[in-house]
């Protein structure tokens, strides 16, 4: 496959993955009152982000697969934050800047799927 199928493939991919895991999470906490949480919750949601962000941005994806499967992985790291939206939006930004800071060209293309009030 000529490699500009497959880079058009991959951002494909990448950007239906990021629009479900955006409204998955979205639909999951419509309604509830926000909860209070401590500075200690929100640096846990950064550390975690951070941590979520190198081992995407460090791993070597072969197939789009592979780049699902990660987006997936890092995915479920934010989902522990679903009921908390302080701790969410931490995460979120967090992980945004911490592979913006090693792949731009990789943050650009997340955040572009990302919803309008989510983007920085």
């Amino acid at each position: 496959m000529n490699q500009r199928i497959k880079r058009t493939l991959n951002r494909t991919i990448v950007a239906i993955t990021i629009t479900l895991i955006a409204t998955i999470s979205y639909s999951c906490g419509g309604g509830k009152a926000e909860n209070q949480v401590s500075s200690e919750q929100i640096e846990q949601a950064r550390e975690r982000a951070r941590n979520a962000a190198r081992r995407f941005v460090n791993r070597e994806v072969k197939d789009t697969f592979e780049l699902q499967m990660l987006l997936v992985e890092a995915a479920s790291e934010r989902s522990v934050y679903d009921s908390l939206p302080q701790c969410r939006e931490a995460f979120d930004s967090t992980f945004i800047s911490t592979v913006r800071t090693v792949r731009p060209d990789v943050a650009a293309e997340l955040q572009s799927h990302l919803p309008r009030n989510q983007q920085q």
